[in-house]
């Protein structure tokens, strides 16, 4: 976790968790980003829906004035370089760039929960950050069971996709799914496979969205399904 354990809200990385080594099994790794962490002495909450805590912040805004501020930033949870690298049981939460880098060989994830950050702007979604990101050099990768939430607390985000992954044969992904918990903005496609676009919209009308069920290989002819 990047921030919470003390009042110093100034932490940040990178990256939490890099994987160069090949070979490498991962078992229920949870890399969090902080939303919310203790308060000082005598200080008042940012959002007196939550009393208890300070909830974490990239902007604030005082008289209309935007300020970045920056607060226990963390661009990416994991990022997978090594080949044959296999994790079950991933959560990559908050960060606040693409939150899984997976540009190794023969990955492959088995059960994979993220939630975008909550407390980006719009560029977030400019940037087309995504919760689960395969590198398109890769050839063949496996991932089964991929849920990416949205709770955009701060801003109207309507970030493009959940998972991004290459076109190719050798990509294999099962059950892929986005959820939208709460507050604003959106997940507008489940995912992007190369230049398609695939799975409706999650926002508060439509809590939930499946691209498909069971395996499914992407393919350079898959037929474009974007939302309005």
């Amino acid at each position: 976790r990047v921030g919470g354990s003390n009042l110093v809200r100034s932490v940040r990385t990178d990256i939490m968790v890099r994987v160069h080594s090949g070979n490498v099994i991962g078992d229920n790794l949870w890399l969090w980003r902080a939303d919310h962490v203790r308060l000082a002495p005598k200080e008042v909450a940012n959002d007196l829906k939550y009393p208890l805590y300070h909830q974490v912040r990239v902007w604030v805004e005082e008289d209309g004035q935007k300020t970045k501020v920056d607060e226990c930033i963390a661009k990416n949870a994991i990022e997978v370089t090594g080949d044959d690298v296999k994790m079950y049981g991933l959560f990559c939460e908050h960060t606040t760039e693409h939150q899984c880098v997976w540009k190794g060989e023969r990955g492959s994830t088995t059960f994979f929960q993220c939630e975008l950050p909550y407390d980006v702007d719009i560029d977030y979604a400019n940037e087309n950050f995504t919760g689960y990101f395969v590198h398109p050099a890769v050839e063949k990768h496996t991932a089964r069971g991929i849920g990416v939430y949205s709770n955009f607390t701060c801003y109207d985000v309507n970030t493009p996709t959940g998972i991004q992954l290459p076109s190719k044969e050798g990509i294999v992904l099962h059950n892929p799914f986005t959820h939208f918990l709460n507050n604003k903005g959106s997940i507008r496609n489940v995912v992007q496979q190369g230049g398609a676009l695939i799975g409706g919209a999650v926002d508060n009308k439509n809590a939930q969205s499946n691209a498909w069920l069971g395996e499914d290989r992407a393919v350079a002819s898959r037929i474009s399904e974007t939302n309005p």
